[in-house]
């Protein structure tokens, strides 16, 4: 009887076999055909010819020492703005640094919180452009209603400047406000495959308008800009940029202004982020930029108290038992963060609210000659038919040299002037206003 083969066998046999195998198909390969592999020759490399390109980061030593001046610029973050505030520090430090102060529309550290509802956001922009002076949208998310558009526009009928931004690759809704101005930012990204910065949407500008927007620069860098339709042209690109959307011929635009010089439109963000705003001359635009949010003319009129007070406020009584309205007053400055003094003389270089009766109208008469108020047997202005004058006020905002504001509050007795003071405190003053600078009310 035949006995079968060991299992032991058979596991050595199998990695000889395998090896046999192998060691056929070398040979046959190598040792009957004698050729094998050859690799193809090798090319020696020029490496003085390649050119790598690389950023101009000459914006790092870029520095300056700016005019300061009083001012504010109010930065809107209430309408789901498509930003991270650090993004904007090198532009909000070049205003700084002119003596601006840095306010914001809204909760600055708003995250993921929904936006305020648009009666709300409306009470809130009123409040803030009172006091602004130049206004910076940048990528809302959230539309502006035509209520909040109309505020911008009487804000910048006042001599308030606007800057608003957008960026092709962030949702936003800029054209809610930039539509009002004429001004369009169309769909589409600029790019330029025959010269750009490592990538073909890192386009070159060096296409400028002669502008305070424009100056000291040779070319500039954006990285995801898009083109605005109307306006100014201050910044072009060049004939080898395209659209990735639109048919054009002309030259593209991503920085224009509106046709008064109020608004500047910028559409691209990312140039102002860091390390970006060194590249080129990049540092020197956010520095322009800045140089126009601070070199407006901005007017105030008396539906902003207390805000075209900016600085110290001498206030002045027209007898002495008025002294607790006084006091009253200086509270109320005190709550908008304005220092104030009740004092005895007129200071003629100082802010100054003078609170009377009738009876002290001589106190203040070169401001109410000057505006055509009379006060006799009735009240009399040139926007209001004349009043009787019990139980009667007046406000008047006289704006004299070198921006000395002088707020004059007069009423028949002094319950009327502490009801007077009253809708100063409350704001509700503005529905009693018959012009910019005059208001006259009556109570029961």
């Amino acid at each position: 009887m035949l006995s079968r083969p060991s299992k032991l066998w058979l596991l050595l046999l199998t990695p000889l076999a395998a090896l046999a195998v192998i060691g056929g198909g070398y040979w046959y390969f190598y040792g009957f055909y004698g050729t094998g592999y050859q690799p193809p020759p090798t090319i020696p490399l020029a490496l003085p010819e390649i050119v790598i390109p690389f950023a101009d980061v000459s914006g790092f030593e870029f520095d300056e020492a700016p005019t300061r001046r009083e001012g504010v610029l109010v930065v809107d973050v209430a309408h789901s703005n498509n930003f991270d505030e650090r993004e904007l520090d090198p532009l909000l430090s070049r205003v700084s640094d002119r003596g601006y102060t840095i306010e914001f529309l809204g909760e600055k550290d708003h995250g993921d919180s929904p936006s305020p509802p648009p009666a709300v956001r409306l009470l809130m922009l009123e409040e803030k452009l009172r006091q602004a002076d130049s206004f910076a949208i940048i990528l809302p998310q959230d539309a502006y209603t035509q209520e909040e558009v109309n505020v911008i526009e009487q804000f910048v009928r006042n001599g308030g400047k606007v800057l608003l931004t957008a960026d092709p690759t962030r949702h936003h809704h800029s054209n809610s406000v930039a539509e009002e101005f004429g001004i369009v930012f169309q769909d589409g990204f600029l790019y330029n495959v025959a010269e750009h910065e490592l990538n073909y949407r890192n386009i070159f500008l060096r296409d400028f308008v002669a502008d305070e927007l424009t100056e000291g620069l040779t070319q500039i860098t954006f990285y995801t800009a898009g083109s605005i339709k109307s306006g100014v042209p201050l910044v072009s690109a060049d004939s080898n940029t395209y659209s990735s959307m639109i048919e054009r011929t002309a030259p593209f635009t991503p920085v224009v202004k509106s046709d008064d010089g109020s608004l500047l439109a910028i559409f691209d963000f990312t140039f102002m982020i860091p390390p970006r705003n060194a590249v080129t001359d990049n540092a020197r635009f956010i520095a322009n930029i800045a140089g126009y949010l601070t070199s407006g003319d901005r007017s105030f009129h008396l539906t902003d108290f207390p805000h075209s007070f900016r600085g110290p406020v001498d206030i002045l009584i027209g007898q002495s038992s008025l002294f607790s309205t006084g006091t009253r007053m200086k509270t109320i400055l005190a709550d908008f963060e304005i220092p104030s003094e009740v004092r005895g003389v007129e200071d003629f270089l100082s802010d100054t609210v003078f609170l009377g009766l009738y009876e002290d109208s001589a106190d203040v008469a070169q401001y109410l000659e000057v505006a055509g108020i009379q006060v006799g047997d009735t009240v009399r202005t040139p926007f209001s038919p004349a009043i009787p004058k019990p139980s009667t006020g007046i406000l008047l905002l006289h704006q004299g040299h070198e921006g000395r504001q002088v707020l004059t509050v007069l009423g028949d007795t002094e319950s009327s002037l502490q009801s007077m003071v009253e809708l100063l405190q409350t704001g509700r003053f503005r529905s009693g206003l018959v012009s910019d600078l005059i208001g006259v009310f009556q109570f029961q």
